[in-house]
């Protein structure tokens, strides 16, 4: 997904906060939607006060374009020890502008989903991009679709994710099973 990060202390303008569609506002760094929020083209101002305002913590912000399609739901994947193990689709959270229901983000509406070939694709992509030496313990890949339908990465959650491993048949064993081999080659290494 096109991201625009702005550091603090650094450049930006109207222009990064001007996309067709809207965009979503938010910390670099964040858990649970924290610090998340949706504005509507042409709200330039909002925005711009909203990253100002991280800014000034000393927290990076990422600029997003929203995207429409993710309302049919957010697809998060999950890897363990390099692995695709399984996937969950999540409901929204940014369903109105500005707004982010807590309700909805403790209870995102977590079903069990198959993955499409290419959202499998995309979240290998985004893995392989990752400067690790070898297999990564545990990640998440959060996708949605772009307008175009095609599969654009929105997170890549690899500091303690929430895993959803209560929501995949054997997920805790296979999720034990990649600790002791990251540990072992640790101990190796």
């Amino acid at each position: 997904m096109p991201t625009r990060f702005l550091e603090p202390g650094g450049p930006y303008g109207e222009a990064d906060f001007d996309r067709p569609g809207g965009v979503v506002v938010k910390p670099a760094v964040s858990a649970g939607a924290r610090d998340t929020a949706r504005y509507e083209p042409g709200r330039h101002a909002g925005a711009a006060r909203h990253a100002r305002m991280l800014l000034d913590r000393g927290r990076t912000v990422m600029v997003q374009p929203y995207l429409r399609r993710v309302e049919e739901g957010e697809r998060a994947l999950v890897f363990l020890g390099g692995a695709y193990s399984h996937a969950i689709r999540k409901g929204p959270l940014l369903t109105e502008a500005g707004v982010i229901d807590n309700f909805r983000v403790a209870h995102p509406g977590v079903t069990a989903y198959d993955p499409t070939d290419a959202e499998l694709r995309t979240a290998r992509d985004a893995l392989a991009a990752v400067p690790a030496p070898g297999a990564l313990p545990f990640a998440r890949v959060d996708l949605a679709l772009g307008e175009d339908g095609e599969p654009v990465v929105r997170e890549l959650e690899l500091i303690e994710p929430n895993l959803f491993l209560r929501d995949a048949p054997h997920g805790p064993e296979r999720f034990a099973e990649a600790i002791r081999a990251a540990a072992s080659v640790a101990a190796a290494g």
